[in-house]
């Protein structure tokens, strides 16, 4: 499958051209008056397109063209049409179209899907996501930092991410249907270990760029609302400099992207907080917002089944490694100061979950089928579990030890933002020791238990006297 990336057999020499000529606005006069230096040996070839390097007449810019193969919509009117209606055989044998007890409409899916496939095949759209995922994330031509179009949860604008993350600029004017332009930008292949090493890649920096991959992921999921649902190793590279910066992730190809609605990416935010604070109660709360439970969902047991996973160690918030390395220093005391505080404060929270744990009475055994019913799957979240679970395989190449919520979780108050994100901490430790299910509720009726308990012995005695 790793082939089906980057490597597909393409089209050089005569081919090349002749399949530049087809797809360029304008022919090969259109083509020729813009660009020149074309090469007709691709850099890469994947299912749906190759990609060539070429040069911008008017600037002397070096550009990549991704040109688009023959036939693509007619392969594709074929083939989505025959899946379409296995859709509608399995949501008609299959009891409620379940997976893993979780009940969900594949011709749903599908319809979802079959949107975003053809969208990935019209270049145009690919460029309107590229130049989003770019603007939302500040970075502009040359990997520059410019202001970024995303608001964190406080209604502040996100810092831009140009420090930490690259994406090709992209020229829409220049685009259309079967040909993009975008910026010229090398990288490694995020999973070629040997290019890594050779370029002088550590170990520190690969923990670092994981570390970096769930941060995009998310600032995407929960302040973007916007998404690459494929960040396969074919479409993430690492940047690496010859001064002492460190390296940066390189997002490539943004044929398939998804929308979260802001209650989506809301839920979604409050799960990972929930799974950092081990806080079953608050994950139930969360999945609600999300839209995952159904009407007659036995929140209880979901509940229980959360408490469960977390008494069990099923889910579970790493802590941050430290870095030694002078590229991941700070240039003044503050800034060292307020990174040594975020991690302390993080460090803090997740060893007030654990004891949190430790003192909560552990739920019964829950059968997770019967859980699973509670549930049901939104086409949105199936992309996101796509994306997670690609990013998931890249994140553990560079560190086996990744995993996406260990690793994002330094960044919830970027996310959040700091003033909302200190409120919301000081509320939660408030509402842990005097709310409703709080340490001084459970003493107080301990207490009650134990004095009910002496009560009742008191009167055992009177009466044997």
């Amino acid at each position: 499958m790793d082939r089906l990336q980057d490597r597909v057999p393409a089209k050089s020499g005569k081919e090349a051209w002749d399949l530049l000529y087809d797809a360029a606005p304008g022919g090969k006069a259109g083509f020729h008056k813009l660009f020149r230096d074309f090469d007709d040996v691709p850099l890469a070839a994947a299912s749906l397109g190759q990609v060539h390097r070429a040069t911008l007449r008017s600037t002397g810019e070096r550009v990549a063209i991704k040109l688009q193969r023959s036939r693509m919509r007619d392969i594709y009117d074929k083939d989505l049409a025959l899946m379409k209606k296995i859709a509608k055989i399995v949501d008609k044998f299959v009891k409620a179209g379940q997976v893993g007890g979780i009940e969900q409409s594949w011709v749903s899916i599908f319809s979802d899907a079959e949107s975003i496939m053809y969208r990935e095949i019209d270049y145009r759209d690919e460029a309107d996501n590229a130049i989003r995922f770019a603007n939302a994330f500040g970075i502009g031509l040359g990997g520059v930092e410019i202001e970024s179009t995303a608001k964190g949860a406080d209604g502040n604008v996100l810092p831009s991410a140009a420090e930490w993350l690259r994406t090709p600029y992209t020229y829409g004017d220049l685009s259309s249907e079967k040909f993009f332009v975008m910026e010229y930008v090398p990288s490694i292949k995020a999973n070629n270990n040997e290019a890594l090493d050779k370029a002088g890649v550590t170990l520190e920096d690969r923990e670092y760029l994981a570390e970096c991959l769930a941060r995009a992921y998310l600032r995407q999921f929960c302040a973007h609302k916007f998404f690459s649902t494929d960040p396969h190793a074919g479409n993430l590279g690492i940047e690496v400099f010859e001064d002492e910066r460190a390296p940066r992730v390189v997002f490539y190809d943004f044929g398939q992207a998804c929308s979260l609605a802001d209650d989506q990416a809301g839920g979604i935010l409050e799960v990972i907080e929930s799974i950092v604070d081990l806080d079953a109660k608050k994950s139930v709360s969360a999945f609600s917002r999300m839209g995952v439970l159904k009407d007659d969902a036995d929140l209880e047991m979901v509940q229980a089944k959360c408490q469960q996973n977390y008494d069990e160690g099923k889910l579970k918030v790493k802590k941050r490694k430290s870095r030694k390395s002078s590229r991941y220093t700070y240039n003044t005391k503050e800034q060292v100061f307020d990174k040594e505080s975020e991690k302390a404060e993080l460090d803090a929270r997740i060893d007030s979950a654990g004891q949190a744990k430790n003192t909560a009475e552990t739920a019964e055994g829950v059968n997770e089928l019967e859980v699973m019913a509670s549930f049901t799957l939104q086409s949105e979240y199936a992309f996101a579990a796509r994306a997670l679970s690609q990013m998931d395989g890249v994140g553990k190449s560079l560190d086996p030890e990744f995993d996406f919520i260990s690793a994002a979780a330094p960044y919830l108050v970027e996310v959040k933002g700091t003033g909302k994100y200190l409120k919301d901490e000081i509320k939660k430790k408030f509402t842990s020791v005097y709310g409703e299910d709080g340490t001084l509720a459970k003493k107080l009726k301990s207490f009650k238990s134990l004095a009910l308990g002496l009560k009742c012995q008191r009167r055992s005695k009177d009466v044997c006297e």
